[in-house]
């Protein structure tokens, strides 16, 4: 017997799925269903009240400006003349304490979603299953009812801390959706891993899940015409061939565990340097068979590698660790090792002869470092890699092998956005370069086949018993290349940045690899094809963002939610001259200093916690504009927009700083979910689906154009160089802090005490 419902007003107001407890600024609303429930359908009509937030412009109007919740003597207003920094009323009033705010809720700056992105009707897409139970026209998935057919794509979207998967319509709004978080895995201080079997689950259960949503929103799981996948990149996960299950965590990109393996690397590369592949190698590669070019390509162009960097003939052959690793792939000359490999093999020593081939630096952030690391240090890693049962995937990769069957024959793929974050491949070919299997000491039959972005790869596995069996997976891409396709960023010139656990910039070079001077990767952004020309970008990583403003709440307590950063950081008309560098593990590009150090500077005694969460906030953007300054000189254009998402977007003073230090017009749509989108986008595309076309944008023309907000530059452009001459100054503080602590036998102290000694043969 089903229990009575109330939908009155109030009801709603109180026990509104997005609105538990009736506070954070929702608003019950009457609205008709555009269309009539099907006949003998019993799907409720949605004339009925329902909880939905207000617009963002209807909230916007309707925001009191924060200058009601102080008195008059506190209102916020220039000072009639300049003022020290140093005088307690340089940056504007007393910063507002907790409990005496009572305007209207703020969003959280550390939410994936950012704003409400579900049409009317869609709200109780959300809801768990407890709350349908009684609801008039809810019946459980066993019961009979009639189900509509529609056309929708879905995106499976596994990110760091949590696992999504959302159904789009034609015009990317999110039809259901289901986020299920695992386990965050950190051994010790540095380290961060993730259990490979609960990326599956959490995979499985938010696939199931949105699909009882669907059914429950009167649409039938037939309707859903395909999936693209969207992942952490770098992640590395290692599993046996034989029994499909994996060997070890996955070791996640930001871990810093394999500070050791890159400075020994960056040693073999200055003393050993990287091979040359000559004519006739190129010759017999082009001849071997189709299983094996597939897998390593041809590798012919890379012989060019450009004017930096020290090219030595080694004629003596190869000695020492590198030369044990070609001997065991079979390419050395014997067990002696002063007997020559290669005679008057070329090699190119230096850092630049790698980046010149992979368009990224030696560092702990990519895939290759983290799997030696692990053949070197996991035993049951090493025994797999020797005996031929080691299969080597990032997330991608692992997901789809388990989608298509698993050990019963499932897909051992790869995309080459993911594949150019591995240190393995050419970005010219956009294959597994031998050269630099033979420098870490790896064998090709451990690596996945690398396909383009937008393709049917293989259908969902009967064995899954997942309720979309036979559905097609058609688009896989890395999630930050995935959110610069989500932002339809797909002409030359265009760029966003996605604001989250760290930011991430990349802009679009079209079919041209522009190699950066200054720091930045260059990356592929996406193939929209197997038989399209390849698409990239420059990238610039900023290592935190979202996790400082965390940092904040959980650490140094200076909020309780972050929803109250936004309240706190504008109280202040400035940062009162204070300039926070969130170097918390190191500066990533435009820097590269894995020796920088988190600082604060230009404290005072008239500093408050307001000070520093605005300054907090400006952290983020500073990095950013160095970032756009460093593609603004590599690409000799000036970026207009900036294209956002991201969780951090949620703060509508971070995006107004972002205007204002940067100089440059941020765009923000309202539906932020832009890395799934951007798979589902690719899906659609190889699949026919929409009429949507990545090589034709206009045919994007309606996707996600509703409620894009711009924010524009208020600040004075010698205002703005001055407060960026003073982050520079700031950032040199900071630099190199840490660099009397790194020493190799410290580190090798550690990996003692820790347990993780080096196997040796």
């Amino acid at each position: 017997m089903s229990r009575p419902v109330d939908l009155s007003m109030s009801s709603v107001k109180n026990h509104s799925p997005l609105n538990p407890g009736g506070s954070g600024g929702f608003t019950p609303v009457f609205e008709a269903s555009p269309a009539a429930s099907p006949a003998g359908s019993r799907r409720p009509s949605f004339s009925q009240p329902v909880a939905r937030r207000p617009s963002e412009s209807a909230s916007a109007s309707r925001r009191p400006s924060m200058n009601q919740y102080y008195s008059s003597s506190q209102q916020i207003s220039q000072p009639q003349q300049a003022l020290s920094r140093r005088s307690s009323m340089a940056s504007g009033p007393r910063p507002i304490r907790r409990g005496e705010y009572s305007g209207p809720a703020t969003p959280s700056v550390l939410s994936r979603a950012g704003s409400p992105t579900l049409p009317l009707g869609n709200e109780f897409t959300q809801a768990p299953r407890s709350y349908f139970e009684g609801a008039a026209g809810y019946t459980p998935l066993g019961g009979v009812r009639e189900l509509r057919n529609g056309q929708f794509i879905g995106s499976l979207d596994c990110g760091t801390t949590s696992t999504r998967f959302i159904i789009f319509d034609k015009r990317a709004k999110i039809v259901a959706e289901h986020q299920t978080e695992f386990e965050q895995i950190l051994p010790h201080a540095g380290w961060h891993e993730h259990d490979p079997e609960a990326l599956v689950e959490a995979m499985n259960e938010c696939i199931i899940r949105a699909v009882e949503k669907l059914e429950w929103m009167g649409w039938s799981r037939n309707s859903l015409k395909g999936i693209g996948i969207t992942n952490q990149r770098e992640t590395t996960v290692c599993w046996s061939r034989s029994t499909g299950k994996p060997l070890a965590n996955a070791i996640v990109w930001d871990d810093a565990r394999t500070v050791g393996v890159v400075r020994e690397m960056e040693k073999k590369l200055d003393e050993i340097g990287i091979r040359i592949e000559s004519a006739e190698e190129d010759a017999r590669t082009a001849d071997t068979a189709v299983t094996e070019e597939a897998v390593l390509g041809t590798g012919g162009e890379d012989a060019a590698f450009g004017n930096k960097g020290e090219v030595v003939d080694q004629a003596a052959g190869v000695t020492g660790s590198i030369g044990k690793a070609m001997e065991g792939l079979g390419i050395g000359g014997g067990k002696d090792e002063k007997e020559p490999v290669v005679k008057g093999t070329k090699y190119r020593k230096g850092k630049e002869g790698l980046v010149d081939v992979t368009g990224i630096p030696m560092s702990t952030y990519f895939s290759a470092i983290k799997l030696r690391w692990m053949i070197d240090h996991q035993k049951a890693v090493r025994t797999a890699h020797e005996t031929d049962d080691l299969m080597f995937g990032t997330v991608d990769t692992w997901l789809v092998y388990n989608l298509t069957g698993g050990k019963q024959g499932g897909l051992h793929i790869m995309d080459v956005t993911n594949a150019s974050r591995t240190l393995l491949i050419s970005l010219k070919t956009l294959q597994w370069h031998h050269p630099l299997l033979e420098f870490f000491g790896l064998r090709a039959s451990i690596l996945p086949k690398i396909v383009s972005s937008s393709e049917h790869y293989g259908n969902i596995h009967e064995s899954t018993n997942l309720p979309i069996a036979g559905v097609p997976i058609a688009g896989i891409i890395g999630d930050q290349q995935a959110a610069l396709v989500g932002n339809k960023c797909l002409r030359k010139g265009e760029a966003k940045c996605t604001y989250g656990t760290g930011a991430f910039v990349l802009f679009n070079t079209g079919e041209e690899i522009v190699r950066s001077n200054y720091g930045l990767i260059s990356t592929v952004a996406f193939q929209p094809g197997p038989d399209a020309k390849p698409v990239y970008a420059l990238e610039g990583s900023i290592a935190v963002a979202g996790s400082a403003i965390k940092w904040l709440r959980d650490q140094m307590d200076l909020i309780e939610d972050s929803s109250e950063m936004d309240i706190l950081a504008g109280s202040v008309h400035d940062t009162g001259g204070v300039y926070f560098v969130t170097a918390f593990s190191g500066l990533l590009a435009p820097y590269w200093d894995r020796e920088a150090s988190g600082t604060i500077i230009g404290i005072t005694a008239y500093t408050t916690s307001a000070h520093i969460a605005r300054a907090t906030l400006e952290s983020v953007c500073f990095q950013t504009r160095a970032v756009l300054d460093v593609i603004e000189k590599e690409s000799e254009s000036k970026l207009s927009t900036l294209k956002v998402d991201g969780g951090v977007t949620n703060s509508d003073l971070a995006m107004q700083l972002q205007a204002n230090l940067g100089g440059f017009n941020v765009a923000r749509p309202s539906m932020r979910e832009s890395t799934a989108l951007g798979s589902a986008l690719l899906a659609a595309s190889a699949l026919g689906l929409f009429g949507w076309d990545l090589s034709k944008p206009e045919t994007l023309s309606e996707v996600n154009t509703a409620g894009v907000h711009t924010f524009e530059p208020e600040l004075a452009e010698k205002s703005r160089l001055k407060r960026v001459k003073g982050w520079n100054r700031a950032v040199s503080r900071a630099s190199k802090w840490h660099e009397e602590d790194s020493d190799d036998e410290d580190e090798e102290e550690y990996e003692k005490s820790m347990g993780f000694e080096r196997i040796n043969n």
